[in-house]
């Protein structure tokens, strides 16, 4: 079974790379400058002092540990909890705790995990960055991911534990978890963020679960000033919605997308339920040619941005430079020790259906079960009007996933939009809203600005070094790293 699925996976990423060669998207006509560099970067290994490969190793470690031993490497404070649903999925959650102050649940996106909101470190990733500014962080892991493979009766190894899409993340998942955090906290609201399928599951829990509409909170700059005076007030709902996977219209002809839509027809009859729990890192790390592969399969997904994408060996600076504070390292085999975290194959069905439709519906069977589930030949459109948390929204014009005309009607429709932000970089891709090197400074810095947390007129947050930055820095490379 494991050795067919690993076939399988072997397949789909052969598919993926015929695709990319065929639409002139693979970097052959760098590969030349692409040598010259990685040249320049063996020469640079050769010449590391041994505090330089002490802190190379320092970030190596990081792909190894689970998000909880992570966070507390990093010091902060981390807990983990379990979280049962409605249906019997057992969740886990990691927090960065703050006692006493406003929760806040980041959920992650498809074949994700809690780990896409540290894993690029301090001062960099958003669940640190809003910890750093007083909120107690929650990371929400959907089921079927690495950290959510549990239930009260089924067994992950059986096919029924993974008949769900993102419709049952949003139905019982994300309601599961906001319960868990307003009565561990004793909060009436909590403060909510996701990343792509993290914004489909919500949309779909506040139209088909209106009452959790009023279970989100948070301040936004209007507030800011009164906020400072009486940290006590919660009266302005909200949710930051980035890179938001709802409407799909402009995805359908998405090369990628034919090429999965492709393997799933190749698995017909097939007992296949679980995607992406490790096989892919397995073959991502086979030699240097299947990762730079794979890279290139992922970009053909999301976008391409090698500018943002850390891959190669290089001197980064996310301090100013004046300090001499430069991170020796290499992003990918870190992001490959939790990415991808597992996905049900339903989930991924699920998406290609609005794709292919057009429609933000919940799952589609034959008709005569269609009619059986919704009482129509086709499943009713979900509601968005429904939706009634006010709603930022960020989004980009390299995303391949969510093009803007799309995220642009998803907002007409949505039941009450506060504001929307499209980063100002045109390569910006799905996965830059986590990965990017400069993600603080393009977009972190904006969603801070809406919390209320930085003002308006406040220079980026990656011009000036802190002695919080100078901490953080200290934190990641311990001059005696072992």
């Amino acid at each position: 079974m494991r050795q067919n699925l690993r076939m399988h996976l072997i397949l789909l990423l052969g598919l993926c790379i015929f695709v990319d060669r065929m639409q002139g998207q693979l970097i052959g006509g760098e590969e030349d400058e692409e040598e010259d560099e990685e040249e320049e970067e063996e020469e640079s290994v050769e010449d590391e002092t041994l505090e330089e490969r002490l802190q190379r190793k320092n970030i190596k470690q990081d792909s190894t540990l689970t998000v909880d031993k992570l966070i507390a490497k990093y010091g902060y404070e981390a807990e983990v909890h379990h979280v049962t649903t409605e249906d019997g999925y057992i969740l886990t959650m990691h927090r960065i705790r703050k006692q006493g102050a406003q929760p806040f649940l980041l959920q992650h996106g498809l074949v994700d995990s809690s780990a896409g909101f540290v894993v690029m470190g301090p001062n960099v990733s958003l669940a640190y960055l809003l910890a750093d500014h007083n909120y107690d962080v929650w990371l929400g892991n959907a089921r079927g991911n690495r950290y959510s493979r549990n239930h009260t009766t089924l067994d992950p190894d059986e096919s029924k534990f993974w008949d769900f899409s993102w419709h049952e993340i949003g139905m019982y998942d994300l309601p599961a978890m906001i319960d868990h955090v307003l009565k561990t906290t004793g909060f009436q609201r909590l403060q909510y963020a996701g990343h792509s399928q993290g914004c489909t599951s919500f949309f779909v829990m506040c139209s088909m679960r209106p009452a959790y509409n009023d279970k989100v909170v948070l301040f936004s700059r209007k507030w800011h000033v009164f906020w400072l005076i009486c940290n006590t007030i919660r009266q302005v709902i909200s949710m930051q919605a980035m890179a938001p996977a709802v409407y799909a219209k402009e995805t359908e002809d998405h090369p990628y997308i034919r090429a999965i839509s492709l393997y799933f027809n190749s698995l017909v009859g097939s007992s296949i339920r679980e995607m992406f729990n490790g096989e892919f890192r397995f073959l991502c790390r086979m030699t240097e040619e299947t990762e730079r592969l794979c890279i290139e399969a992922v970009f053909g997904i999301v976008g391409r941005n090698w500018n943002e994408f850390n891959r190669v060996m290089q001197w980064k600076t996310i301090f100013c430079c004046k300090f001499n504070l430069c991170e020796f390292q290499k992003m990918f085999p870190v992001i490959l020790g939790h990415y991808p975290a597992g996905v049900a194959a339903k989930q991924v069905k699920h998406f290609i259906q609005i794709i292919k439709s057009g429609r933000f519906a919940p799952y589609s069977y034959s008709s005569n079960k269609n009619m059986q589930l919704y009482r129509e030949h086709l499943p009713p459109r979900y509601n968005l009007s429904q939706v009634t948390v006010p709603t930022f929204v960020y989004y980009s014009t390299n995303d391949l996933l969510c093009h803007p005309h799309d995220v642009e009607a998803m907002c007409d429709d949505l039941g009450n939009v506060t504001g929307k932000y499209l980063v100002p970089q045109k390569e910006f891709n799905h996965m830059d809203f986590l990965w990017a090197n400069d993600v603080r400074k393009m977009l972190y810095h904006r969603v801070l600005q809406v919390l209320g947390k930085v003002p308006e007129d406040a220079p980026q947050a990656t011009e000036a070094v802190s002695s919080r930055n100078r901490r953080s820095h200290r934190a990641r490379f311990p001059p005696n790293s072992r």
